[in-house]
């Protein structure tokens, strides 16, 4: 059983880190199925290395980095510490790393832009750019790891498990999916259910992972929502992961009755809410939507980091 370590290292100790790895996952702009009015789209995999003796993260923490220069802002008002805030992130890697290897940290990130009605770029996110940028033997500022709530069971579970992710809200969930059903570091004999949103059919980054691992293990259900791309079959309009939700009502509502959990993932903010509507909608609960969040936190059924 691992126990969660927290702010081993702070921005006053931070950890220097070296990257390995920086690849590409969504289509190059004008490649894609992505207008290009709607601007680019660029979703990054990172890899650095970190012994995971002196980092010792679990899959469902974030790991904080901090982008090098001054902070503008922060300059402009005489702060005594102009540096750039942490940026958290959640970590895409295993436990022990893909392989157990326990030699390396994984990121799936987004360059954070904002683009104009015609495409034009109003706005560049600081810390995203800075990583979606990384080359290999680059050295990293990070901090970490934090967080000790959005995470696997820890013994052995025979519930269901569904995962609700949009855009880069997959990103626990890569780790999480190869720690239960690869590494198996918990007997684990529920189903695991991965409904995965995005806006674009080859936005879906990963999807041979998914795939593969949805023919080599009868009891791992991948299933996507394109929303500019499918209908859904309730009003024929757009196919959100909610849409899907409410598909698999049944296998739902079936988890819930059997102390199965819910990890939800994403942005925008707020995002959640759609999806446990539909989850009380699954069980024909009586009870209000905050206190049926409520209680489904408290037995440790459901977990959510919207952002």
């Amino acid at each position: 059983m691992l126990t969660p370590q927290i702010n081993l290292f702070k921005k006053s100790n931070p950890l220097q880190a070296q990257v390995l790895a920086n690849t590409r996952l969504t289509p190059e702009p004008g490649k894609g199925k992505r207008p290009s009015k709607e601007g680019d789209s660029a979703v990054h995999r990172i890899t650095i290395a970190i012994d995971h003796n002196t980092y010792p993260y679990m899959i469902g923490q974030s790991a904080g980095i901090i982008p090098p220069g001054v902070d503008p802002e922060k300059e402009a008002k005489g702060s005594a510490d102009p540096s750039y805030t942490i940026r958290l992130y959640s970590i895409a890697s295993p436990s022990f790393s893909f392989g157990q290897t326990k030699d390396n940290i994984e990121f799936v990130v987004k360059r954070d832009n904002v683009y104009d009605e015609n495409g034009n770029l109003l706005h560049k996110g600081v810390c995203s750019n800075y990583l979606c940028d990384l080359k290999p033997g680059d050295t990293v500022t990070m901090t970490g790891p934090a967080g000790k709530k959005f995470l696997l069971p820890q013994t052995d579970f025979s519930g269901d498990i569904f995962f609700f992710a949009t855009g880069t809200g997959i990103s626990p969930f890569f780790g999480m999916v190869e720690e239960l059903l690869v590494q198996k570091l918990i007997n684990f004999q529920g189903n695991v259910w991965l409904i995965y949103g995005a806006p674009y059919s080859d936005e879906i980054v990963l999807r041979d992972y998914f795939e593969d691992m949805s023919k080599n293990h009868s009891n791992f259900h991948f299933v996507t929502a394109i929303s500019r791309e499918d209908k859904n079959s309730f009003d024929g309009g757009k196919m959100y992961i909610t849409h899907r939700a409410k598909e698999n009502a049944e296998s739902i509502k079936n988890a819930v009755n059997g102390n199965g959990k819910f990890y939800i993932c994403g942005g925008p903010k707020g995002m959640e809410k759609g999806v446990i509507q539909e989850i009380i909608s699954a069980c024909g609960t009586d009870l209000s939507y905050d206190d049926f969040k409520k209680h489904l936190e408290e037995k440790e059924q459901l977990f959510v980091e919207t952002y």
